[in-house]
């Protein structure tokens, strides 16, 4: 048995029974069983106030019946449902935890075989999980910390649109001028916008003179300078461009509609952004992340997002293991895929931000550059880059870990002694 199971064994008071709860947008299926596996009972309720409130009854006369010592209720981080339930059970004191989706299912399937399902049996399952201390310590965010979660959130989520839109923007440009970007690198600069409005198509501009070509793109320039070299380079590529020369018109609205869109979400991307790092520095965790150089005060308000209440951990290796860098086993007989594979199972945000600010430290902060080669060139189990950049990223998270703990400023001096690189 596992450390984490007995100990989530233990915490479970003698006589308890266990509430699983299968949500559902609009009704959500409960069942309540007993410390043998046993159904009490199981009922239906909506997501609202009444319903609530109807589901607090039934747990109340399912533990007067038996006797029962007090209720856990466990659930799926489904949606947004969860944290509506969370909410309400915080309020009225009554303990929940939460299951793992994909245990959940692997559960169900390994004690049904023909693999039914319906929301019952999910019911059950949760129930039965909790029961065997099947569970995690997740609890919702308060205060500050919520806030900043959900400034993450919007941040990332307008993030994702804007690579999405810019993927979209770059595959009507490459059916109409793929040999573009050998002039533009950045699509999103002022002459290439300018030129994309009305003239992607390099079937339009190699009939064009090359004067009238400039003239018509200054007069969709709303930038200050106007690239003219590389508009002369962008009409010769045309003239033995590949590009399509069918269905001109609505490839270039495509691109003019992306335009406008990421426009717009350049906007918003800066709104969120301005509000992400106004919750990040609210909070009294911000100036000890913001002190470690080349991190960046957004880049810091993500891993911070991503964390949560740093008081709700105990150790830095809690925190390795919630952005998945932990070394797990993957082995069978004979056969490993990694000498040293990472769990991949924790927050992927957090994981990717800590990667990201990895990369940019052993570029460009000297400690970290020196402790990065010393791994990759020590004589005893020397790593590869990618296990060193790993190394790297759970040293800089003990690191935060350290600097929002004791409430202290990153000292290079410190981090240089404690750092075992050849000097």
């Amino acid at each position: 048995m596992s450390h984490r199971l007995a100990r989530n064994l233990a915490r479970v008071k003698p006589g308890t029974v266990f509430v699983g709860v299968d949500l559902a947008l609009d009704r959500n299926v409960a069942i309540v069983i007993d410390e043998r596996a046993q159904c009490i009972t199981k009922f239906r309720f909506a997501n609202d106030r009444n319903g609530y409130l109807c589901f607090h009854r039934r747990i109340e006369s399912a533990c007067d019946e038996h006797g029962a010592a007090g209720a856990l209720v466990g659930m799926e981080p489904t949606n947004y449902f969860w944290k509506l339930l969370a909410a309400w059970l915080e309020g009225e004191q009554i303990e929940y935890r939460l299951v793992n989706a994909y245990t959940v299912k692997k559960h169900r399937e390994g004690d049904q075989l023909d693999r039914s399902k319906d929301d019952p049996r999910d019911a059950f399952m949760i129930a039965d999980l909790l029961r065997t201390g099947k569970y995690t310590e997740t609890q919702l965010l308060h205060g500050g910390y919520a806030e900043l979660r959900q400034s993450a959130i919007l941040y990332g989520r307008i993030g994702r649109e804007v690579r999405r839109h810019k993927n979209v923007l770059r595959a009507a440009v490459g059916q109409l001028f793929p040999e573009l970007p050998q002039v533009f690198r950045n699509l999103a600069g002022d002459t290439a916008l300018a030129m994309l409005r009305n003239h992607a198509s390099a079937a339009v501009v190699r009939q064009m003179p090359l004067d009238v070509f400039i003239d018509k793109v200054r007069e969709d320039l709303s930038g200050s300078r106007l690239a003219v070299s590389k508009l002369h380079r962008a009409h010769v590529l045309a003239r033995g461009s590949v590009g399509l020369c069918e269905g001109l018109e609505s490839l270039q609205q495509t691109i003019r509609m992306e335009i406008e869109t990421l426009a717009v979400l350049a906007r918003q991307l800066d709104q969120a952004q301005s509000g992400l790092l106004s919750a990040f520095l609210a909070l009294p965790e911000a100036p000890y992340l913001s002190s470690v150089p080349y991190l960046g005060k957004t880049t810091a308000a993500i891993i911070l997002a991503e964390i949560g209440d740093p008081g709700k951990y105990s150790n830095a290796a809690q925190l390795i293991k919630l952005a998945g860098t932990q070394p797990t086993r993957n082995t069978s007989g004979q056969k490993s895929k990694s000498l040293t594979p990472i769990s991949r199972k924790g927050r992927p945000n957090l994981r990717s931000a800590l990667y990201f600010s990895s990369l940019r430290l052993v570029q460009r902060n000297e400690v970290f550059s020196r402790n990065y080669r010393y791994l990759q060139e020590r004589e005893e189990n020397p790593l590869t880059k990618m296990q060193a950049l790993v190394v790297i990223m759970n040293k800089l998270l003990r690191i935060l870990w350290a600097l929002m703990r004791t409430h202290t400023l990153y000292d290079p001096a410190v981090h240089a002694a404690n750092c075992r690189c050849a000097a």
